[in-house]
């Protein structure tokens, strides 16, 4: 310790001050790369935050300890990746976040004693009304939702109630849509859930302004339709791409539907008889019989101006005449089919579907993928399970296209899926590598050049040396810089003009000059190589001077 004490005074107060700084420069540059490597990687704890949401969760975390991250925006609350879980079961346990809008707890807090009838209506109606936007939050699909009930008194001396109403607007999660079976479900939950209120009087919208069920109980608006023909498209590209994927991989297909529906409601009746298949219906038969005589001429006489006393006697003889008429007239019934077809808007009209797949990739020279398109033959079969998927209707007007084209972005991999995998995990990983990896060569770099040299130079042992002088002894002056040699050594005399010899008992200093016990301040080297030059070409002086020495009683 004292020999580093020693070195460091010889070395002036210039020295130790730019000792100082490179001491404090390494220890700061040592404190970041530390930092950098120690530093913890965050990640989001809850997304999609207001701002009073928050500042809650915030101020919870950081009361318990936890180092949190807030995006600029505020939305966006990041925690160090290992304390997820203890931060969500903190946040748990202080009743945060809040899903949505409070529901009956409004009440759990709430004084009976100093609430009106007005503010219990209220606070009842605010409750209904979270509960249900919670309950419609849970359905797969849809990522917030707004309840808004009316619920009307009976006025005094009114012979009827006004019938409650309600709205809800929902906004569906990213790249989702809402179709009219969700909605269908979300007017059947508020319905059920409101006493007196008609599954008509809801009406259901969605976040981009669109009408899904409207008061209307079929819903056929021209946004329901919209709605509709945007579900029809999403369920069956699903169809076709999960069929495309397992023969050219996932993520080498992409699929078009486009549907036409029908926004006019028709009615069309059709009669059809068979004559094949008559019946008779009924059978009506007629018989008449008619007799005609005709009267002789009269007599002449009295006789013949008197009337005829007997019915059977008739005077004279004259013609008779009889005819008999029969006649049947049969009714047939024919069979006849009345079928009469009732088209309401929104019935698919045309299916056209665009299917563009990935060529194949193998392996050629120099371990090359070679890209080659598939063949009419592959792609006809694909096309014939996308028309047996779709229910292919011809006299309708569909249309299916299956082509092969090279895709711009394509997986490395042979048969493997384009995007993800090894580049995807190197994306979201390379800044943390990169950081750690940049801090743990700063840190070996400032060890190696800036504290090794240093702590050398202080930790260096003092080398032995050549005693000089003796007392009584007639000295050799030699004069160089101001630093006087007032004894030769003992020994042999040639060896004192090797070059790098130490001569005294103290070390080389950084400046290039001799630490000597008889001698006040340093001796330059060069001077000391000059000695031995002048012992070695003159050597009797230098043999005169070591027996003067010797002869010299002690």
């Amino acid at each position: 310790m004292s020999s580093i004490v020693q070195n460091l005074k010889a070395l002036g107060g210039v020295k130790l001050s730019i000792l100082a700084l490179t001491f404090a420069g390494t220890l700061g540059a040592v404190l970041f790369g530390l930092g950098a490597v120690m530093a913890p990687t965050y990640a989001a704890l809850y997304s999609e935050l207001s701002p009073a949401s928050a500042s809650r969760i915030v101020s919870s975390l950081e009361q318990a300890g936890f180092r949190v991250r807030v995006s600029p925006d505020g939305s966006l609350v990041s925690v160090p990746q290992e304390d997820i879980p203890r931060a969500r079961m903190v946040l748990a346990d202080s009743g945060l976040p809040t899903d949505g809008m409070p529901g009956w707890e409004l009440f759990d807090g709430a004084n009976g004693m100093g609430m009106n009838t007005f503010l219990q209506k209220v606070t009842r109606l605010r409750a209904l009304e979270g509960e249900l936007a919670r309950s419609i939050q849970t359905i797969n699909g849809i990522e917030a939702a707004r309840v808004h009930l009316v619920l009307p008194e009976r006025e005094a001396f009114a012979r009827h109630r006004p019938e409650p109403s309600a709205s809800v607007i929902i906004s569906a999660g990213s790249g989702g849509a809402i179709g009219r079976r969700q909605g269908a479900a979300i007017r059947a939950l508020v319905a059920s859930a409101v006493p007196d209120l008609v599954p008509q009087r809801v009406t259901v919208l969605s976040a981009n302004g669109e009408t899904i069920l409207g008061d209307d109980a079929d819903g056929a608006g021209e946004s329901a339709l919209h709605s509709r023909q945007s579900e029809i498209e999403d369920r069956i590209a699903r169809k076709i791409t999960d069929i495309l994927n397992a023969r050219v991989g996932v993520g080498n297909a992409r699929v078009e539907v486009n549907v036409d529906l029908s926004t006019v409601r028709q009615v069309t009746r059709s009669e059809r008889f068979d004559p094949e298949g008559q019946v008779v219906r009924s059978t009506e038969t007629r018989e008449q019989t008619s007799r005609d005589q005709q009267p002789g001429g009269p007599e002449v006489g009295t006789a013949g101006n008197l009337p005829p006393f007997d019915a059977g006697v008739v005077a004279g003889s004259g013609a008779v005449a009889e005819s008999q008429v029969t006649g049947e007239t049969i009714n047939y019934e024919i069979a006849s089919t009345l079928t009469e077809t009732v088209a309401e808007p929104g019935a698919i009209q045309r299916i056209s579907v665009a299917a563009l797949v990935d060529g194949v990739y193998s392996e050629g020279e120099d371990e090359a993928l070679v890209y080659a398109e598939r063949d009419e033959a592959e792609l006809e079969r694909l096309a014939q399970l996308i028309r047996a998927a779709i229910g292919f209707d011809a006299a309708r007007g569909d249309m299916v296209s299956v082509d092969s084209l090279q895709f711009v972005t394509v997986s490395h991999e042979l048969d493997g899926p384009v995007g993800g995998g090894f580049g995807q995990l190197v994306q979201t990983y390379l800044p943390s590598v990169l950081r750690g990896v940049f801090a743990l060569i700063l840190v070996v770099a400032v060890l190696a050049f800036g504290v090794r040299p240093v702590v050398r130079m202080l930790l260096e042992a003092p080398q032995p040396n050549a005693q000089i002088g003796a007392d009584g002894a007639d000295p050799v002056a030699i004069a160089d810089g101001g630093a006087q040699v007032q004894q030769l050594p003992q020994g042999d005399p040639s060896t004192l003009g090797q070059p790098g010899m130490v001569l005294g008992p103290g070390a080389t200093t950084m400046d290039g000059t001799v630490q000597i016990a008889a001698v006040q301040g340093g001796v330059s080297r060069q001077a000391i190589e000059s000695a031995g030059g002048l012992v070695t070409e003159r050597p009797e002086l230098a043999t005169q001077a070591v027996q003067n020495w010797l002869s010299k009683p002690a």
